[in-house]
This record gives structure tokens, C-alpha cells and sequence, in this order.
């Protein structure tokens, strides 16, 4: 769980040391607070769903909430007393991406070399069934105060390389607390203190060997019952399942989308089918029917079984998408990346996909697949102040979000509280809470005092695991594989 309590602490901060204004080099104007319970005003080209807005702002209170939106002068009256933060010409103030499935534990970790699009269906590579080489799994990295130091270690460069690619919320089993928010089923003390959220991530519905023990049956053209769980899952925990996670030609995948289908028509919860590929045109129609969402990871898709979801024919239904980008082993290193295979995956259909219509899949939609999206996923009164700020580099600013670079990430907040902040904007966070890091522009704020953590530790610790802002290495997103 993301703990953000020095929010006040920092405004006082501002105020004391307002003589920092001068040291800002970013085109943003800031002013400190005369008033430390005022709270920040944000001026920026603000994204909000119904679209773009220039020369707005954002009012962040000092309990980490959006207290209000809305043109950056209108604010500025209101709220004369609260610090400034005046980017309005020079920047886009987004929601963080909710990334609506990870696999936190192992995604620190590398592409197997053997890795290939060869594979019918996700038990293959699983076990090495059909003759198909076998995928080691990564061993899952854990937390625990006073436990390896290591493991720590990757789940941090784990979760700031999602932030710096623009994400604030992770949804998937695992992770690392008071660094980004992470959502999951609360089952122990452990999670208490992980996960900020819940929604039942399910990575295996209906058999842990589904190619099998249902191939068999499938083949002979018998119906198949899978008797998916949500294991025992409260009611208002969306049920986020892998389904389909094999090549629309393979029996039982079909088979393991129709059974979800008829078990969403229940209606009893919020229902997401993550992966899909198997999913045709007339399954997209009952997704759109009974409210299922789609998580698409088209990258893991395309470096795993070489094709991936009907993109043309689920866009073409008004099925809601979410993008979401799996695990390192075989998917994209961050949000951005998902959104590049994206593009890529509807070019290859003949789609021209927006950039305004990847960014509602990085945040509203993924809030909505989560069951969340009155909290998260949107720029909206009385929701957490989860944001990032970016350079503007072009007359779309939804395209800036995506296109910008860690030099170009200006701040981040979640709950309120900086956790990347450029250079000359260290001020957003407590004196001396900011630390740099080799090679990456922005500054990491809040996270490593608590952790006992230096930058030469981490660096140290961190140094097999996947780099916080070089992609060179993830998977390749091949639509012609």
C-alpha cells in the first residue's frame, strides 16, 4: 500500500524555501505556498476524459486528493494561499496509467532465450508440451522488512521502471509497498500493507493444466464444463482472469473463452478476460453485452503465440479494451512500449488507432476492468492526486504523454506526494527526500530513505535485473512473426 503522509511536511517545506522558484529550469513557473493546508496548484494542458483541456490546472489538497478542476485562473483565485506549479505553456498534466495486469513478482527478470511465437497455447511453453521448448518461470521476488535485501531491490527497479513509463498502478499478484499502488486480493497482514486496492487477479480459472486435461475431450468435439472459481473472492472484487491464452486455431482456448463468457452472464461481479487471443468476432459482442472488458497485451501475445486478438473486429464491436503489459519475460517493459506494440498491432489490421483512444485503454479502462474506476484512472474531484506531468512536444498532447522520454517526465504524484520530480522541481518533495540515480533524469523522491536504500546499494542490488528506462532488451512486438 502506498503510505503518503508528508504531504503537509512538503508544503511547509515550500514555504520555507521559496527562494527555489529561481532554481527552476523546465518552463514551469513555480511560486511557494504562503499557506502549508492550501494545498498545489498544477497549470498544464490537463487530460481529462471528455477531452484536452489548455490552460487549466489542478488543485491538490493536502490529504493527496484532486480537490478541483478547472481553468488555471479560476483556480488561482480561489485558492490564493496554496504553492504554484505554472507549466500551463509547456506541459500535459495526465492520470497515471493504470496497468490493469503485471505479474509484479517476476517481472523484473529478462526474455528467456528460448523464447519464441511458436507456442498454440500457454501450457506449452508452461511444460513444454507438443514438443515445444519449456519457459523457466522466474523465481517470484518477495518483500520482507529485513529480508533479502536483493529481492527488494528488483521490485523497486521493478515498479519505478512502470512509473517512469508513466504508470501509477500496478494491478497483479506482488510487489513492492510505498512505491507505486498496487492492487490485489487483501488476504493477510502482508497485503494489508501491499495492496491499495482489491480485484481478484486470477492467473489460472479453470485448471492449472487446462491443455491436458480438456484437450482430449475438446478434440472429440464433446462440450466442456470448466468450472471456473473466483475463489472465494468478495463480490465486489472484479474477477480478472487469464482466458484464452493461446492462438484463436487452438480448441481448448476457444473453449476456456466461451466458459467465461457464460460465466460473466451472471452478472454477480465485474468481469475482465485478460489476453483473449482466442476470442473471435462473435465473442466481442457478448463481451460488449455483458460488460467484460478486455486487457490486451499485444506485445506478450505476438513474442509468445505469434498472433493476437481480432483487433480490427473487438474495436469494430464497442467492446471496452484496457492495455496492460503482462510480464518482462515476454511482454512490454512499460506502458509506453504497450502502447508503441499497439500501435503497430492495428496498423498491421488496417486500423488507424488514436492516440486519445490508447490513452482512455492506459487509464479509464483499465480502471474500469479493475472495478476501480471511481478512484483511479481519471483526473476527477475527490479522487487520489495520481498524475504526471510531461513536456509538451506536439499539437497531441495524448501523443506527448506516450512519446515522453525520462527527460521529459517533469514530476509524477501519487496520493498527492511527488515521486519523481525533475531536477529543479526537487522542492515538490520534503527537503532531501529526492535522490538521483545514474543515467536517469528525473529525480526518485520518497521511496529509498524509508528502505534504507542508497543509490550506489540499489544500483549494486538491481544490477540482473530489467533497467529503468532502456528497452532494448523486452520482447519483440513482431505483428508479421
Amino acid at each position: 500500500m502506498v503510505v503518503r503522509a508528508a504531504w503537509k511536511f512538503c508544503l511547509a517545506a515550500l514555504v520555507a524555501f521559496g527562494a527555489f522558484a529561481d532554481e527552476v529550469a523546465t518552463d514551469c513557473v513555480f511560486t511557494a505556498a504562503t499557506n502549508a493546508d492550501a494545498g498545489l496548484l498544477v497549470g498544464a494542458t490537463v487530460l481529462l476524459p471528455e477531452g484536452p483541456r489548455p490552460g487549466h490546472g489542478v488543485h491538490v489538497r493536502i490529504n493527496g486528493k484532486v480537490g478541483a478542476v478547472a481553468p488555471f485562473d479560476k483556480l488561482l483565485a480561489t485558492y490564493p494561499d496554496a504553492g504554484v506549479l505554472d507549466c500551463r505553456d509547456a506541459a500535459v498534466l495526465s492520470p497515471g496509467f493504470v496497468n490493469a495486469h503485471e505479474h509484479p513478482a517476476y517481472s523484473y527478470a529478462f526474455p528467456h532465450p528460448d523464447r519464441n511465437p511458436g507456442y498454440e497455447h500457454r501450457d506449452e511453453w508452461r511444460f513444454g508440451l507438443n514438443g515445444k521448448p519449456e519457459l523457466t518461470v522466474p523465481e517470484p521476488m518477495t518483500h520482507v522488512s529485513g529480508g533479502d535485501p536483493a529481492a527488494t531491490a528488483r521490485l523497486v527497479a521493478m515498479e519505478l521502471r512502470h512509473l517512469i513509463g508513466g504508470a501509477t498502478l500496478l494491478a497483479g499478484p506482488g510487489g513492492m509497498p510505498g512505491v507505486i499502488r498496487n492492487v490485489g486480493l487483501q488476504e493477510s497482514a502482508e497485503h494489508l500493507a501491499l495492496y491499495d486496492a482489491e480485484a481478484d487477479m486470477d492467473t489460472f480459472p479453470f485448471s492449472f493444466r487446462a491443455l491436458e486435461e480438456l484437450a482430449p475431450t475438446c478434440a472429440a468435439g464433446e462440450p466442456i464444463e470448466l468450472a471456473a472459481t473466483t475463489g472465494g473472492a468478495p463480490a465486489y472484487a472484479a474477477h480478472v482472469a487469464h482466458v484464452g491464452e493461446g492462438r484463436a486455431s487452438n480448441c481448448v482456448a476457444r473453449q476456456e473463452v466461451a466458459r467465461f463468457l457464460a460465466l460473466a452472464r451472471q452478472g454477480d461481479r465485474r468481469y475482465s478476460l485478460v489476453h483473449g487471443v482466442a476470442t473471435s468476432a462473435s465473442y466481442f459482442e457478448a463481451m460488449r453485452e455483458h460488460d467484460v472488458t478486455l486487457v490486451w497485451s499485444p506485445r506478450s501475445n505476438f513474442s509468445l503465440y505469434g498472433e493476437t486478438v481480432d483487433i480490427a473486429a473487438a474495436l469494430d464491436s464497442g467492446v471496452r479494451i484496457a492495455l496492460a503489459t503482462d510480464w518482462s519475460p515476454s511482454g512490454s517493459f512499460t506502458m509506453k512500449e504497450e502502447a508503441r506494440c499497439a500501435r503497430r498491432a492495428t496498423s498491421k489490421a488496417g486500423v488507424a488507432l488514436p492516440w486519445r483512444t490508447l490513452w482512455r485503454m492506459a487509464t479509464l479502462h483499465g480502471a474500469y476492468a479493475l472495478g476501480l474506476e471511481r478512484r483511479f484512472g481519471a483526473i476527477a474531484a475527490g479522487a487520489p492526486a495520481d498524475m504526471v506531468l510531461v513536456r509538451s512536444a506536439s499539437a497531441d498532447p495524448h501523443r506527448d504523454v506516450f512519446a515522453a522520454s525520462d527527460h521529459d517526465v517533469l514530476a509524477s504524484w501519487i496520493g498527492g506526494e511527488a515521486t519523481l520530480a525533475a531536477a529543479s522541481l526537487e522542492g515538490l518533495a520534503p527537503m532531501g527526500a529526492c535522490v538521483a540515480l545514474a543515467g536517469l533524469a528525473p529525480r526518485v523522491c520518497g521511496i529509498f530513505a524509508p528502505l534504507g536504500l542508497t543509490p550506489s546499494r540499489f544500483a549494486q542490488l538491481a544490477a540482473d535485473s530489467v533497467p529503468l528506462n532502456d528497452m532494448t532488451r523486452q520482447a519483440p512486438c513482431d505483428p508479421d512473426a
